[in-house]
């Protein structure tokens, strides 16, 4: 199995809760504004929830595809020298096979021995580095899941929130069980959009890198991926054995202009 498959990218929802109270309609040029003098002068309204996607704040985190990146390289890396250290032992057992030594012959115990050593060795060292592995991915969505956390709290405070939940914006596929299941477990039903403070979250973790201009718009990721929805659940119709070319009968392969198409 490789090690690149032990890298799950699980990505969980939470609900998130501080004290204060909310002010209405807040969106993305919050990030850029001084929120505490911004507040000051708008009264509060009867809100005191806002809500958040989480998932989609770790998934385009300005650091979070850099990082992954560079933990599928190490996978990749150790991909290749478990491979190669396999065909090692590989080839030491079709050695012994090709010798034919008889058990209990010094040569054909040395190589058995050899051959479990080497065995045992490799077995202890890619259940090490696939805990690795795990554990490095889940540190990456810990330590970037602590800092989303921490500007929610900050924009939370400034707007006198109450309190921020959690939400998933899945596009599910009705063909695809997994996607469903997803769907149907939400806790959130239905929100207001003046509730969603996402993109003023999104647009602070790229201030604070310096990198305004790339900064992702939530509203465009969210239409892609659920565009890309659409069609994955879009019936795959395949091509009919024997069928007639439709340009065939056109006026262009057809100069007369006759149609060959039965009327």
């Amino acid at each position: 199995m490789k090690l690149t498959n032990w890298i799950p990218l699980v990505i969980f929802a939470t609900t998130l809760s501080i004290t204060g109270f909310v002010a209405k309609n807040v969106n993305a040029q919050a990030a850029g504004t001084n929120t505490a003098a911004t507040t000051a002068t708008r009264p509060p309204v009867p809100y005191q929830v806002a809500v958040v996607d989480i998932a989609q704040l770790i998934k385009y985190h300005p650091d979070f595809e850099s990082r992954q990146k560079g933990l599928q390289e190490l996978a990749q890396q150790k991909d290749k020298e478990f491979s190669a250290r396999k065909t090692e032992i590989e080839q030491r057992r079709a050695t012994l096979a090709a010798h034919n030594y008889q058990p209990g012959t010094k040569e054909h115990d040395d190589y058995v021995s050899e051959i479990t050593m080497k065995g045992t060795e490799f077995d202890k060292d890619l259940k090490l580095t696939q805990r690795k592995l795990v554990t490095e991915n889940s540190k990456i969505l810990y330590e970037i899941y602590k800092e989303v956390q921490e500007e929610i709290a900050v924009v939370a405070k400034g707007y006198k929130i109450a309190q921020v939940m959690d939400y998933r914006s899945i596009e599910a596929a009705p063909n695809e069980p997994q996607s469903v299941a997803a769907m149907l477990e939400q806790n959130l039903i239905w929100y207001d959009d003046a509730l969603d403070i996402s993109q003023a979250i999104m647009n602070r973790l790229y201030e604070k890198r310096g990198r305004q201009k790339d900064t992702v718009n939530l509203k465009t990721a969210r239409a892609k991926e659920k565009e890309e929805a659409k069609q994955a659940a879009a019936p795959k119709v395949p091509p009919v054995a024997g069928a007639v070319n439709p340009s065939f009968g056109s006026a262009a392969n057809n100069p007369a202009g006759s149609s060959v198409v039965p009327r």
